[in-house]
């Protein structure tokens, strides 16, 4: 399955409760500033990497903008994962504290 969720509703959920967050950014720059137990899985190694995921489990995959993001959440999708991409991204989290 394959949805959105804009910012405010993903900090919301993301303060309120424990989700899986895959942060697609290269490392680089995911070392410069992230969220929270968010993973680090660059959209270069991810599907390689799908192998390693739980279908049973939600993804929320971010990226710095949102449009990879959308790009690796339907791709997830369409392998049977439940993805879902964090509309703006990194970018407009940030400023939304």
């Amino acid at each position: 399955m394959f949805e959105s969720i804009s910012i405010p509703d993903f900090e919301t959920l993301y303060t309120e409760t424990e989700l899986n967050v895959i942060d697609i950014r290269e490392t680089s720059n995911y070392l410069k500033g992230h969220l929270a137990y968010s993973i680090s899985l660059p959209a270069t190694l991810l599907p390689n990497m799908l192998k390693k995921l739980n279908k049973e489990k939600t993804y929320h995959i971010i990226s710095y903008s949102g449009r990879r993001s959308e790009i690796i959440a339907s791709f997830m999708a369409s392998k049977g994962f439940h993805a879902v991409y964090v509309i703006g991204g990194i970018q407009h989290f940030s400023q939304a504290f």
